[in-house]
């Protein structure tokens, strides 16, 4: 493998929000490399075996969470999340396992393989970052929330999102996000770091290692070349509101009484009692079918 010694180039704080672009880096990186600073391991980019590589296919062609058209190339994008969630305080009132964990339990299953897999190849190339990270996740996060001896509790299935740059401003602060692609029939789709001037070309089966919460990176602009081409980034990340969480059976109560207290609510919106309100009283009153 490959090492590369890098350092920052240049402040790119101002191009948050922006496109990549082609002029914001020199290097294109298309092989295994380790990324050194001052001799230490910061980061690392490798590829899975083609057996491991088989499991996030069969993710990314059968998982179908929040589907839009938004980025007007004809190729829907998709988001669905894994693993462990927090409250946000609008849709979601209690921290509990993420949705997608039961309604695509296989999907769910080769996930956790994947991550097992990037876990174990973090935990070779960079040890000592491993187990401080893990340390962090398990001081900060109820064990209810933790999946197996992972240093992340949440992960995403990305498909045809093309990223602005930015930071991952909500992840738990030092600890590193694990990103593996599966893609077929696309060009481009580079992730950038343009503070170093370089680029992950992230070919098909590639993962990374890095510090996203602290480094600024973006991807760059994708061409879909077949009707069937995708391009699907798995993120494998844990998020700082979930040291919030309390136990899961305490976030159950909390969610409970949230909903018995909002149904209260809606009661004494109409005037009624519990009773009147559940025999559908209201509706006759309003003339609601």
């Amino acid at each position: 493998m490959k090492t590369i010694e890098i350092k920052k180039i240049k402040d790119c704080s101002s191009y948050i929000g922006e496109k990549p672009k082609k002029e914001h880096y020199t290097v294109l990186v298309k092989e295994p490399t380790i990324f050194t600073s001052n001799g230490k391991i910061i980061a690392f980019y490798d590829k899975l075996p083609e057996a491991i590589i088989a499991k996030a296919k069969r993710v990314s062609s059968t998982t179908e969470a929040n589907k839009s058209w938004r980025l007007g190339t004809g190729v829907p994008t998709i988001s669905s999340v894994f693993g462990s969630v927090p409250k946000n305080g609008v849709r979601a009132h209690s921290c509990k396992p993420a949705k997608r964990n039961k309604k695509e339990k296989q999907n769910f299953n080769l996930i956790i393989e994947l991550a097992t897999e990037l876990s174990e190849r973090y935990k070779s190339k960079m040890p000592e970052k491993y187990k401080e990270d893990l340390k962090t996740v398990k001081e900060i996060v109820n064990e209810d929330y933790l999946i197996k001896e992972f240093p992340f509790t949440t992960f995403n299935a990305n498909k045809n999102q093309i990223i602005r740059y930015h930071q991952d401003s909500g992840n738990v602060k030092g600890v590193m996000s694990n990103v593996l692609i599966s893609r077929q029939g696309v060009s481009g789709g580079h992730l950038v770091f343009p503070e170093y001037g370089f680029a992950l070309a992230q070919e098909d089966g590639y993962y990374s290692v890095f510090d996203g919460e602290r480094e600024i990176h973006g991807v760059g602009d994708c061409k879909f070349l077949s009707k069937d081409a995708y391009r699907c980034s798995f993120v494998f990340y844990t998020l700082e509101q979930m040291k919030h969480c309390d136990s899961y059976k305490k976030e159950m109560d909390k969610e409970k009484e949230h909903y018995t207290q909002k149904n209260i609510n809606r009661y004494k919106t109409f005037g009624m009692s519990k009773k009147e309100f559940s025999s559908g009283k209201w509706k006759k009153e309003n003339g609601t079918k």
